[in-house]
């Protein structure tokens, strides 16, 4: 998943904090985005809705769709699996987060490993728990190899 899908996504629902908004515009021209709104926000400094204002203008401007609710919670699917698979977070805790997209998406198949897991690790009295986190790593990679762009736009 692109990166400023990405960005797009977190600013969305609020997992973008505005103090790293400027950190964020400048690692992104080290990785060779580049627009005026995109440089201006490297460079910021000002009130919360300034910076959000400029990342919106240089999401914009580097051609990134906006996205709905929908959209942004498949993005946030996308990112969460990632994560897992990059050992940023563990993957019960992982499974947890995609429980809860997948709960406002539906119950979409392609989260239903997630869910399951999830709820045994909440709920079960028993619980194999390498086997478990073995389930939500190999279900990550699954996610991570099928979904596209294209998926973002599934049941919206």
């Amino acid at each position: 998943m692109d990166p400023l899908y990405r960005a797009r996504a977190r600013a969305h629902v609020g997992d973008l904090p505005p103090e790293l908004m400027a950190q964020w515009a400048a690692l992104a021209l080290t990785r060779g985005y580049d627009s005026p709104t995109l440089r201006e926000l490297a460079g910021a400094h000002d009130d919360p809705r300034t910076l959000r204002d400029l990342l919106t203008a240089a999401l914009d401007e580097l051609g990134t769709p906006r996205l709905n609710d929908h959209q942004t919670l498949w993005v946030m699917a996308h990112t969460h699996a990632r994560s897992i698979v990059e050992g940023l977070i563990s993957p019960e805790d992982g499974a947890e987060l995609l429980w809860r997209i997948s709960t406002d998406l539906g119950y979409p198949d392609q989260l239903g490993v997630f869910v399951n897991e999830a709820t045994d690790w909440e709920y079960a009295w028993e619980l194999d728990t390498e086997e478990s986190r073995q389930n939500i790593l190999q279900a990550a990679q699954t996610l991570l190899a099928t979904m596209t762009t294209d998926t973002l736009h599934q049941g919206a």
